[in-house]
């Protein structure tokens, strides 16, 4: 399984946004009318500032999923050789 998973909407939010890649839209709006009045309450206290009003169509998500098997020890990638049956973990 890779964990990603996308979500596409049925209903779409907006978002009215000024291009700053170091913060993200904080708002969802329910409607384009609403977006687009709040970016206009947004310009007006930025003048010169550009806003974009979004619309979500789909959401991406990845969660990593562990390792089936932790790292063996004395390095990654290193695999060591199935003890005999019977063994109780000694000297190999």
């Amino acid at each position: 399984m890779s964990g990603m998973t996308i979500t596409h909407r049925d209903q779409f939010a907006f978002m009215a946004w000024r291009r700053n890649p170091e913060r993200d839209p904080r708002f969802r709006l329910q409607t384009e009318d609403e977006a687009l009045a709040e970016a206009e309450r947004l310009a007006r206290q930025r003048p010169g500032s550009t806003y974009i009003v979004m619309r979500e169509i789909a959401r991406v998500t990845f969660d990593s999923v562990p390792a089936a098997h932790a790292p063996a020890a004395g390095g990654a990638g290193r695999r060591l050789s199935p003890l005999p049956s019977g063994s109780k973990g000694g000297a190999r």
